[in-house]
């Protein structure tokens, strides 16, 4: 069985809008209905691990983009503080190919994301996945293959 990435909504036609927009990029999807913990709705999309590198990234902008922006401003108790939720993360890619979630709480998430877009967090959290995963010995300053923005 081929591996699966999921990208988690709290609202169906979110969702669906989601499930429309990969299916409309040729990628078979899964939508499952369930309950988070507390018993709000939510709704799994599955889709294969093994999709190529561009595809990837069109679809994690497009759930950045409804995740932070449409759902966010659905959730009850937001204010013009930011969202109020129980838990969110950032998905990463690791050299594997495999995803990984990274949970972050959410007051530290709102704080990092009024300085950081998205797409800045993922790229330093797969900066960080990557010197984890490939662990490097010297100073920084002495590296040839620094990040760059």
């Amino acid at each position: 069985m081929d591996d699966l990435v999921e990208f988690v909504f709290f609202d169906l036609s979110l969702a669906e809008r989601f499930e429309k927009f990969c299916e409309s990029r040729g990628v078979t999807v899964t939508l499952i209905a369930g309950e988070t913990y507390s018993g709000e709705p939510e709704f799994t999309i599955s889709m294969p691990e093994a999709l190529d590198e561009a595809l990837t990234q069109e679809i994690g902008d497009e759930y950045d983009e409804v995740l932070f922006g449409d759902q966010a401003a659905m959730i009850e108790g937001n204010d013009e503080n930011g969202a109020v939720a129980d838990a969110c993360g950032v998905q990463v890619q690791l050299h594997s190919g495999q995803f990984t979630t990274v949970a972050i709480h959410p007051e530290i998430m709102n704080k990092i994301l009024s300085v950081l877009s998205v797409s800045e967090l993922q790229t330093f959290l797969s900066q960080v996945a990557e010197d984890i995963e490939n662990p490097k010995k010297g100073s920084v300053c002495a590296r040839k293959d620094l990040p760059t923005i």
